[in-house]
């Protein structure tokens, strides 16, 4: 259809820009999707630029993948620019460019976050001689947060990262290993454009198109320039309002600053929400502009709509919360013949499934299905699912140092970890790789001090898997889906985490539109796993709030949202991360809306929080004083039973 159907007013203006930088800014359920679907087809279309001048970069799999086929389904597979993360978009371009890196272990290998969990700060704990798990991680989450907010760069030495013995340790680990730190990507990204003279971006773009814009760190600006300056017109989207991601070093400067640092800036707003009644419009607004540096931007429900269903309901504990929020849906499910899938519940943290575990049971008892997706429950973050992900990597490369590492410590060969220590020390000495020491010591198994007899049975045993299933050509023409079906048969010993494995894989396979094993596992590798959702079918979905950034749900209850949880244990400007965090989860919702917390919390609940070990628990400061006065539960659940709420 034409670029323009079905635009007017703002919406076609923002889609029908040219010839400047461009801001949109566009508030929740406003259409900001369709309107960036509709500015990628009226270039192509009204513009004549060729797809691979086209680059649009979003913030999380899931945006790519829906952009991506909103715009396929516009334009066709043959006219499809490429939109990805910025985080794939930085890989590819050094990629692309990898004989004039020199800087990164090559070919480049991004650790995903398991890894660095279980084997980069575990070893750097061992080789520093650190008290606490967490001391290593402090160090290593310094470097990144370095990297993400340029400090690493500044002219002050002093403000740069600045412990020797920790740098050492990791630089010699990371040699080892051959791998680069996903928070490093853009960073090196940033250095390559800036130093190498003959650098060449994948197009080059003519126009580049960002998403969610308020979600980037200083330094992702700073390779946005870079692009911009090499004569990509720029058009950005997103809301300073939405910006949620301090812990990678993201603020909501890098949105309202935008015309200052792009002159002849052309400002766009989208102002109708079609997504929220206006009285969750109303409360989520209300919290959105307790930060009065935000930008003034007018937003309104589209006519027609009716009020909404809204509440804050007080429960006297975690255990009546949890069968106050079964009724609830049961109730939407009976009274609003909603489908389980249309209802979102949102809960700050869930470690160890403290508060989730108690909701399953309640809806359970309910006869309600229900899947928690906290980065807990992720399948390949499993055992199995670690040695599964393995394996495909050692497909794409036999020489992956970290698959071998990760096979080696996670199967059962009575390898244990003085025997992957001493194989460590062996690549030190010998200045290689750590699955090069392991291919050696295991044609020559008296190398090891003690079990090289396994080590050599553990190698053939793991070649052989890979023989049999890995095509002989990387360019062949493989069915990957086969490929994933017969190794988790292969490798997982229950039926329970094979089927939630193999289902996990499918899906990644399909939203990367991945054709090869090597495109599957590159986009693994420049993913973002914890921010990426999982959504059930026929069940109600239980996330973290950071997860339900770009959802939307019939029904949306907000879970234990007290005061000890949002804002928590922030302090300063984290805290406006917190406040903008409840306003996107409020704003989840179309027509039904649910705020709970309790006076206690109890049990192991007690022993979470802001003030863990004390009961007493209050509601979040964002919603005291809101539009919505919170009613006590028992009153609230005798009008849910009795539909006269």
């Amino acid at each position: 259809m034409p670029w323009n159907d079905g635009l007017a007013g703002k919406q076609l203006d923002a889609a029908g820009h040219a010839g400047s930088p461009a801001r949109l800014l566009a508030g929740p359920g406003t259409g900001k999707t369709f309107v960036m679907t509709r500015r990628i087809c009226y270039l192509i279309e009204a513009g004549g630029f060729a797809p691979e001048e086209i680059r649009a970069i979003t913030f999380t799999r899931a945006a790519a993948r829906e952009l991506r086929q909103r715009v396929r389904e516009e334009v066709g597979e043959d006219r499809l620019p490429r939109i990805s993360t910025l985080h794939s978009f930085a890989l590819r371009q050094l990629l692309k460019n990898s004989r004039k890196l020199s800087v990164l272990p090559q070919p480049l290998r991004i650790a995903d976050d398991w890894e660095e969990r279980n084997i980069v700060i575990e070893d750097i704990k061992a080789m520093l001689s650190l008290s606490h798990i967490k001391d290593a991680r402090e160090l290593l989450n310094q470097l990144s947060a370095d990297w993400q907010s340029l400090t690493a760069d500044e002219a002050d030495r002093s403000r740069r990262f600045a412990n020797p013995r920790f740098l050492g340790a990791w630089q010699q680990h990371r040699q080892v290993y051959g791998y680069t730190l996903r928070a490093e990507l853009v960073y090196q990204l940033k250095h390559a454009l800036e130093e190498i003279d003959d650098f060449e971006l994948e197009g080059p773009p003519a126009h580049l198109l960002v998403d969610e814009y308020q979600d980037l760190n200083r330094c992702d600006l700073e390779v946005v320039r870079q692009v911009a300056e090499r004569g990509a017109e720029l058009y950005v989207a997103g809301d300073d309002d939405q910006s949620i991601y301090g812990f990678r070093m993201a603020h909501p400067e890098g949105i309202r600053r935008f015309p200052e640092d792009y002159t002849g800036t052309e400002l766009l707003d989208l102002d109708i929400c079609r997504r929220c009644d206006p009285e969750i419009l109303e409360l989520g607004l209300f919290v959105a502009e307790q930060d009065f540096q935000r930008l003034p931007k007018p937003i309104r429900a589209e006519d027609g709509r009716e009020g909404g269903e809204v509440a804050i309901v007080r429960f006297p504990d975690g255990g009546a919360e949890a069968n106050g929020i079964a009724q609830i849906c049961r109730y939407l499910l009976d009274e609003h013949e909603l489908n389980p899938q249309d209802i979102l519940i949102l809960l700050r943290s869930d470690r160890h499934g403290v508060f989730s575990g108690l909701i399953v049971d309640s809806l359970d008892a309910q006869g309600i299905p229900a899947s928690v997706a906290t980065p807990e429950t992720n399948p390949l973050e499993t055992a199995y699912g670690r040695q599964v992900l393995a394996f495909f990597r050692l497909m794409a490369n036999r020489e992956d140092h970290l698959a071998w590492r990760t096979l080696l410590q996670l199967r059962k060969n009575g390898l244990g970890a003085a025997t992957i220590s001493e194989l460590y020390h062996t690549a030190v000495s010998d200045s290689t790789g750590f699955a090069n020491t392991v291919a050696e010591v295991a044609d020559n198994p008296h190398y090891l001090s003690r079990f090289g007899g396994r080590l050599e049975n553990e190698f053939g045993e793991i070649s052989g898997i890979l023989d049999e299933l890995a095509p002989d050509d990387e360019d062949e023409k493989v069915d990957v889906e086969k490929i994933i079906e017969t190794l988790v048969e292969r490798v997982v010993e229950h039926n329970d985490d094979a089927e939630a494995i193999e289902s996990h894989l499918s899906a990644i396979l399909h939203e990367l539109d991945a054709e090869s094993i090597s495109d599957l596992v590159g986009g693994l590798e420049a993913s973002s796993e914890d921010i990426e959702q999982d959504l059930a079918e026929e069940e109600v979905n239980i996330l973290t709030m950071h997860k339900a950034k770009g959802l939307t749900a019939e029904a949306v209850i907000i879970a234990v949202a007290e005061d000890q949880y949002i804002p928590g244990i922030a302090q300063g400007e984290a805290i406006g991360d917190e406040r903008r965090l409840l306003y996107v989860s409020l704003t989840r919702a179309k027509h039904h809306l649910f705020v709970t917390y309790c006076n206690r919390r109890t049990g192991r609940q007690a022993h979470s929080g802001r003030t863990a070990g004390s009961p007493r628990r209050t509601l979040t400061q964002f919603l005291r004083n809101a539009p919505k006065i919170p009613v006590p539960s028992a009153s609230f659940l005798r009008d849910l039973a009795e539909h006269d709420i």
